[in-house]
Order: C-alpha cells, then structure tokens, then sequence
C-alpha cells in the first residue's frame, strides 16, 4: 500500500486482524472505486443504522457542531472521502453499532460537565484509546487472561500456544488498529477489555457478534464510566498467525513483546 489514498477492494487478504471485521469487509468489496457518502448511506439504510455519513467540516462554530456531539444530537457521522481512517470507523460503526453508541453517549455527557480549556477527563481518554486501538479478548480460562494481565508473553504465545487458540478470541475493534493494518508492522499494540465467559466466546467463534455488542456496551455503561481502569496492552501481532515467522526469536524481541 504505496499509496495510502489509493482505494484497494483485496485489503482483506493483507492482514488477518481484517477477521474481526467479518462479512462487514464485503459491504464494500465488490466496489472498484473508494465508496461515497451514498454508498455509505445505503448500507446504513440496509443495517437499519440510524446515523447518517455527512461530508467532513471545514469550520466548527459552536458546540454542538463539534464532533462527537454532531453524532449524539444529530446523527451525523463525518466522513471524509477515500480515507482509510474514516472508512474503517464507518465499518466497526456497522460491526458494533450499540458500542459505538455507548462511546458516543458517554463522550458527550463528558463534554457537558468540562470547563473549556481543561483537559479530557480520564474516561474520554479511555473511550477515545480503546475507540482508535481497541480489542475484545474473550476466553473462558482466566489463567490464560491473567498471562496478558502481567505482560508474560513468553507463557502466554509459546507455552500456551495450543490453549491460545482454542480458548481465546481476539476481536479487534479499533478502526486505527485496522488502518495500520494495511501495513502491519512489529510495535503494534492494542488496548483491551478482557472477558472471561465461555458462552460468548463460542458466540464469538461462530462470527455472531450481536451479543458481543451489547455486552461491550453495558460493559462502558455498567463499570468503566464508573471506574475508567487503564485497559490491557497487548502486542496484537504476537496472535498466533498474525505475523509471518512466529518462531522463539520473534517472541524474544523485548522492545515489542515487554
């Protein structure tokens, strides 16, 4: 990807992380030029996703035309057109609508209670990390958590290898996260909700990801608006078949997997 602006149907096949997108990748696939606002539209229309993709702002005026607040009081998602960026925001906005309406909530009450001029409040820097480099990491083996809990890579990516793949899932639901994953590179690193539940972990295995949703929402709702704690980092190309040659060498590189 030479040219960042140069609008690539194939990008799925460039990196598995484009997995947790699902069938969502093909809402747009079949297209030979970068889509439109219309385009857009139309599968927000089909997807019943009451938010409508509206052209980038030039100027903010006031308040309520900033942002996150155009989304909650207007229902209008600014895009900008042949953008990566925007792009895969508008696909995780189809792929976890009631998350991405929980964050959007959320940041909008924050707003209303900062004094102009203060800085982002703890949770609006959570919200906006886990919303540009977020993931879901499901397993029903708290063991296998607690090694991502404590950094311990080796234990986790090596010696849990076989148990990696059949007792967790890593969902990624950052739309930076899939940018960069058009050229992936060793040093990217996602920011994590971890949940032990094995129903939503054969759920999730199956490609459903309603309940995920919903789930991850009232996650935001129910605790961490509450308690806004740091969420895990997590070296994502360390996932068994992220990256090339995953052999003991690649695990040992210390500046990445710390």
């Amino acid at each position: 990807m030479k040219d960042k602006f140069i609008w690539n149907p194939g990008y799925p096949a460039l990196s598995p992380i484009f997995d947790s997108l699902g069938n969502i990748n093909q809402l747009f696939t079949q297209l030979d030029h970068w889509p439109t606002l219309d385009d857009y539209q139309s599968i927000f229309n089909k997807t019943k996703l009451s938010i409508k993709p509206v052209e980038q702002s030039h100027s903010i005026e006031c308040f309520e035309e900033q942002y996150e607040q155009r989304i909650y009081l207007q229902k209008e998602l600014q895009t900008r057109l042949e953008n990566w960026h925007d792009y895969f925001n508008a696909l995780v906005w189809l792929r976890f609508p009631e998350t991405k309406k929980m964050l959007n909530k959320l940041h909008y009450q924050q707003s209303l209670t900062r004094t102009i001029g203060t800085n982002r409040s703890t949770l609006e820097n959570r919200i906006t990390q886990f919303d540009e480099c977020g993931a879901i990491i499901i397993s029903d083996d708290d063991n296998l958590l607690d090694l991502i809990r404590n950094h311990q890579w080796k234990e986790l990516f090596i010696e849990n290898r076989t148990a990696f793949t059949n007792h967790i899932n890593c969902i990624v639901f950052g739309h930076a996260i899939f940018e960069k994953a058009l050229t992936p590179y060793t040093g990217m690193t996602c920011h994590c909700i971890l949940v032990n539940n094995a129903e939503l972990l054969e759920y999730s295995n199956k490609q459903g990801m309603h309940n995920l949703d919903q789930h991850i929402a009232n996650i935001w709702s129910n605790k961490l608006q509450n308690k806004p704690d740091k969420l895990a980092p997590y070296p994502i190309l360390g996932t068994p078949g992220y990256w090339p040659l995953q052999d003991e060498e690649y695990y040992c590189n210390r500046s990445y997997f710390r």
